[in-house]
Formats: C-alpha cells, structure tokens, sequence
C-alpha cells in the first residue's frame, strides 16, 4: 500500500509526504477553504484505487501517471509535476523536497520526483493509496 501522509493544511496548499515503497516523496495538492475557515484537498482520507492510464492536462501532449479513482464528486484526479497550489485543482503534484518555510509553500524538483515515482510503479497497473 502507499500511503499519502497530511502534514500541512494552509490556504497555499495541503502538503504531505508520499511514501511509496520505500521511497519518500514531498507531496502537494490544492487548498480549498472550508466553511469553518480551514483549508482542505479534494480527496478526503480514505482508501483509493489508483489506475495507470494516458491522460491529458492542459497541455496537448498526453502522459502516463495514475489515475485516483472513487473520489466522491471527482474524476481527472492525477498525481503529476508541478511546484505551487495553483498547478493543481486536486491532483496530487510530486516533489523531492517540500519548502513550507516561506508562502507561498512550494515543491522542488518535480519532473525528477515524478519521474522516480513512475519508476518506482513500472510493473504495477494500478494500487492502492492510503490517505491519511
């Protein structure tokens, strides 16, 4: 199982860290505000199932990554690269180092951290992802 850790819920995004197979990554999805004030993700704590598949963001070019499927309300939530909150509307972005020190927060090396996560998941279709 991999596992998506919470650490920091701030209105410049929810950062965690992924823990797959042995392999720590920095973690950051977009911040929604709630109606008490505080800020959320999109996909709430629980168990997904995470499909491999070709997807497309706002860019032409199509990409492989994994799909997190069965969010309630949400389809198109992917794990992908990208350094700030507003880079996602949901999806999970991926770094190797997460700087929270200053705001906004933000990821470093994203290509390079996404590109160790997909090698990390080569053989696999799909997994399970815990969020916690």
């Amino acid at each position: 199982m991999i596992t998506l850790t919470r650490l920091h819920k701030r209105s410049d995004g929810i950062f965690s860290n992924l823990n797959v197979e042995g392999l720590t990554l920095a973690a950051l999805e977009h911040a929604y505000q709630q109606d008490d004030g505080s800020y959320d993700a999109k996909i709430p704590p629980g168990t997904y199932l995470c499909v491999r598949g070709m997807h497309r963001l706002s860019e032409p070019a199509m990409f492989e990554t994994f799909e997190i499927t069965g969010v309630p309300g949400h389809t198109g939530l992917l794990f992908h690269c990208g350094n700030f909150d507003q880079d996602s509307e949901g999806c999970v972005l991926l770094g190797d180092i997460m700087d929270i020190s200053s705001k906004p927060g933000r990821l470093f090396n994203s290509r390079n951290a996404f590109s160790d996560f997909m090698d990390k998941l080569v053989n696999l279709d799909s997994f399970q992802l815990s969020v916690v």
